[in-house]
């Protein structure tokens, strides 16, 4: 198993960076919060964030274990 995970994304645009879609997020966040996300734009600059940064209230399989709360129905 693999300790450490990180996550390329090139992009064609000059200005500015293009960060993964949202379902590329919440899917990467299955490797873990921590995962390295490299932004590369076509002038070859780069940006680090951590995947948390990008995807601060992430849906992860650990919440699969957490105990359930009543449900209530609102109308």
């Amino acid at each position: 198993k693999l300790s450490s995970y990180n996550y390329f994304l090139f992009s064609d645009v000059e200005l500015g960076f293009t960060g993964p879609c949202g379902s590329c997020r919440q899917t990467l966040a299955e490797f873990g919060l921590d995962l390295d996300v490299y932004l590369i734009n076509i002038k070859n600059e780069s940006k680090m964030y951590k995947l948390r940064d990008l995807l601060p209230v992430a849906f992860i399989p650990h919440d699969l274990e957490k105990s359930r709360a009543n449900h209530y129905v609102i109308e």
